[in-house]
C-alpha cells in the first residue's frame, strides 16, 4: 500500500509540529522531517517558507530585526575561533516567493578575539588576519562562521536568509 501525501496536508502536519514544539528548524524538526537526506520530502528552502507562512511575514521580519540588532553577536564555537560582532545595518528586506532574505552589514570591531591555527598557537585575530601563509584562509572562517551564526541563531527561527558584507574594524 503506498501513501500519498499532498503538499496542503504535508503543509498542515508541519504547522502542527510547529504549534506544538514551536517554530523553528533546529536538530529535532531536521531529523524528523529528514532535510538533510535525500529521501525527505522537503528541502531546507521549502521547510523555510513554511516557517515563514507559519509565523506570518510581519513578524518573521520583526523577529529577524529584533535577533539581527541584539549586539553585539558572539562566535564562540566555530573551530577555534573566539570574537564578536555587530550587525551595523539592514540594507534592504526581500521576502518574496523565491527566496526571502535580508541584507545587512557586519561590523567584526573584536580583532583581539582570538584564533587557533593549524599549529595549536593562539593568535589574535588580527595578527591571523594580517598573516601572509594563511590569513585569506582565516577571512573565509571567520564569514563562513558568520554565516553558520546566522544560519543556526536567526535563519532558524524565522525562515528569513541573512545575506551579509562585512567590514573589519581596527579598534587601534
Amino acid at each position: 500500500m503506498k501513501l500519498i501525501i499532498t503538499e496542503s496536508k504535508y503543509k498542515n502536519i508541519i504547522f502542527n509540529y510547529f504549534n506544538k514544539f514551536g517554530g523553528e528548524i533546529d536538530n529535532q524538526f531536521i531529523n524528523m522531517f529528514k532535510l538533510d537526506d535525500r529521501t525527505g520530502i522537503i528541502n531546507y528552502d521549502e521547510a523555510y517558507k513554511y516557517l515563514i507562512e507559519w509565523r506570518g511575514e510581519e513578524e518573521s521580519k520583526e523577529l529577524a530585526k529584533t535577533l539581527l540588532l541584539q549586539n553585539p553577536h558572539h562566535i564562540d564555537e566555530y573551530g577555534g575561533y573566539d570574537f564578536f560582532f555587530e550587525v551595523d545595518d539592514i540594507d534592504y528586506w526581500g521576502l518574496d516567493e523565491k527566496q526571502p532574505n535580508v541584507v545587512v552589514s557586519v561590523k567584526i570591531n573584536d580583532l583581539s578575539g582570538t584564533v587557533t591555527v593549524a599549529n595549536g598557537e593562539n593568535r589574535t585575530l588580527e595578527d591571523a588576519l594580517n598573516d601572509d601563509d594563511y590569513g585569506w584562509e582565516v577571512s573565509d572562517e571567520v564569514q563562513w562562521g558568520i554565516n553558520d551564526y546566522f544560519k543556526e541563531n536567526i535563519t532558524s527561527k524565522t525562515g528569513i536568509k541573512i545575506i551579509f558584507d562585512s567590514e573589519y574594524i581596527s579598534q587601534q
